[in-house]
């Protein structure tokens, strides 16, 4: 099924297992990740978990989206492809992900459905107001609530509603600015950082739907329509999606890596911007003099897992 207009949620995690070779499961990948497609390939062998007795991690180039794992006799032939978010970042097309479903026995085993605001339609309080009032009743006794908050206001609040292991659905939601300004590299305190993309930090708010196929399968329905799966979860999930704005700053995979690469360079002024400034000085203004004095001959294997060649940087 196609849809017609842009969901307003994203996948942010997506778990499948086949009984197929990796390499066909690699193929079935390639035309959701667009451009990027052609670049997908696996990284060395290592070893598997859970049972399974090989792994492989899925690049573009340098930067690690995913995994696969398969082998081991209790495994019985199963492969499991896990794309967590930031590899869900850089698919292109998830209609394409059906060519998956066309491999033997394909299921969905997890699927994370997220909504993100960024004008402070939600909050924190809203979250725990709703369950007081009994929005994340679907069935049977309520959830349990469960919020995580510090003694640093810009730590950023947690709610979890629900039990995560062995459960088929799970809802989590966060102050995701302050998640974001953290992964900057600034800190918890986030100096310096009020805004990202014209949005107030405190304003950026997140809910995420995990689910698993633990007593029920996953529809592959489920990709495209989304949205609906999202709002049919949970009463308070079906309040909060109606008119809400369109996830789409989150849709930019270029985003991460040049975050990542921001915060880098923020991080070297910090620590060596007034030295460096001194020896620009020293040296009468030749930068290039003192570039040689201080790069390096090899790359970052950090930011080079980050993706930061793949996308353009002002």
């Amino acid at each position: 099924m196609i849809t017609t207009t842009a969901p307003k949620t994203t996948i942010d995690w997506f778990r499948v297992r086949v009984q197929s070779e990796p390499r066909d499961a690699l193929e079935a990948l390639r035309s959701s990740f667009g451009d990027h497609g052609p670049s997908l390939a696996f990284g060395d062998l290592r070893n598997g978990v859970l049972g399974f007795r090989s792994s492989l991690p899925i690049h573009i180039k340098d930067m690690t989206i995913g995994r696969m794992d398969f082998g081991g006799e209790s495994q019985r032939g199963w492969v499991r492809i896990d794309i967590p978010g930031k590899g869900c970042e850089w698919v292109k097309d998830w209609n394409e992900t059906a060519r998956l479903q066309e491999l033997d026995k394909a299921e969905i085993t997890r699927l994370d459905i997220a909504l993100t605001t960024w004008n402070g339609e939600i909050k924190h309080e809203n979250v725990v107001d709703a369950h007081d009032a009994g929005r994340f009743i679907s069935k049977g006794r309520p959830p349990a609530l469960q919020q995580i908050v510090s003694s640093d206001p810009r730590a950023g609040r947690t709610c979890n509603v629900g039990v995560r292991k062995r459960a088929d659905k799970f809802f989590r939601a966060y102050e995701k600015g302050f998640e974001m300004v953290a992964k900057f590299g600034l800190g918890l305190s986030g100096v310096g950082i009020t805004e990202i993309d014209g949005k107030r930090v405190e304003d950026i708010y997140r809910c995420e739907l995990e689910l698993k196929a633990v007593t029920r399968p996953i529809s592959w329905d489920c990709i495209p329509r989304r949205d609906q799966y999202f709002a049919g979860s949970y009463p308070f999930c079906a309040d909060v999606l109606p008119g809400v704005e369109a996830d789409v700053l989150m849709r930019r995979p270029s985003r991460a890596p040049q975050s990542d690469l921001a915060a880098a360079l923020a991080n070297c002024k910090t620590q060596y911007g007034a030295a460096l400034f001194t020896a620009l000085t020293a040296y009468h203004g030749d930068i290039g003099a003192v570039v040689d004095r201080i790069m390096g001959d090899h790359h970052s294997e950090a930011l080079l897992e980050a993706g930061v060649l793949l996308v353009d940087h002002d």
